[in-house]
């Protein structure tokens, strides 16, 4: 397996759990199902931050703005306000604009033309398992 392909499987096999559990929280509607989602898309949430941020002050991109690296860094702690304060609907809604938020970001500042498409592909997967989840809340009025 050569490092591209491994990438791509190590990119696509973190999209897994949001799948799992979108299924699962059709057969179970447990409060534990959608703490773990959320839980999880708060952690791939933090680390494409915190990766966008690395690749954008480690490698000093220009024209980015103070504003926006500021914005990066800050966003991960604002979103532990968001899981601990704000009730499960709305989380989720957010939690979908961030993963399109991130990936404009790295869109816009990263060159790697593969990279972004696996990126491109996984948003829409990961934004499409956020629905599901919605879906299966208000199809059960949780």
């Amino acid at each position: 397996m050569n490092h591209s392909s491994f990438v791509k499987t190590l990119c696509y096999s973190g999209a897994i759990p949001f799948y799992i559990l979108a299924i699962i929280s059709f057969i179970y509607k447990n409060f534990f199902i959608f703490d773990l989602f959320s839980i999880y898309s708060l952690v791939i949430l933090s680390f494409l931050f915190g990766s966008s941020w690395l690749m954008i002050v480690f490698f000093e991109k220009e024209n980015v703005s103070k504003k926006l690296i500021f914005f990066i860094l800050i966003t991960p702690v604002l979103l532990i306000f968001v899981e601990i304060f704000i009730q499960i609907q709305i989380k989720l809604f957010i939690y979908s604009l961030c993963f399109f938020g991130i990936y404009l970001i790295d869109n816009k500042y990263l060159k790697n033309l593969d990279y972004l498409k696996i990126r491109k592909n996984l948003t829409l997967q990961v934004i499409l398992s956020h629905m599901l989840i919605l879906i299966s809340i208000y199809t059960d009025s949780f």
